[in-house]
């Protein structure tokens, strides 16, 4: 059995623009919506991005920003 926990309003926003960057082809626009994410991330959890950025790096970003916002699951038996 799982036990999904809620996610807060922050994380649901931060989520849509993940997958609004994630549908993007232009890199300009992606990379706003990329600075944008980090300005709504808390302090401790803000992303170091590169002056110089590709579109896979941004994928590689976006990646990692999903496994954290992603609700950990308990499993109990």
């Amino acid at each position: 059995m799982f036990i999904m926990v809620p996610m807060s309003q922050n994380t649901r926003c931060l989520t849509s623009l993940v997958e609004k960057c994630r549908e993007e082809n232009e890199i300009g626009q992606r990379i706003m919506i990329l600075e944008l994410i980090n300005r709504l991330l808390p302090i401790e959890t803000k992303l170091a991005i590169p002056s110089l950025i590709t579109n896979s790096c941004v994928d590689t970003i976006l990646s990692a920003l999903e496994v954290r916002l992603s609700p950990p699951i308990y499993n109990q038996v």
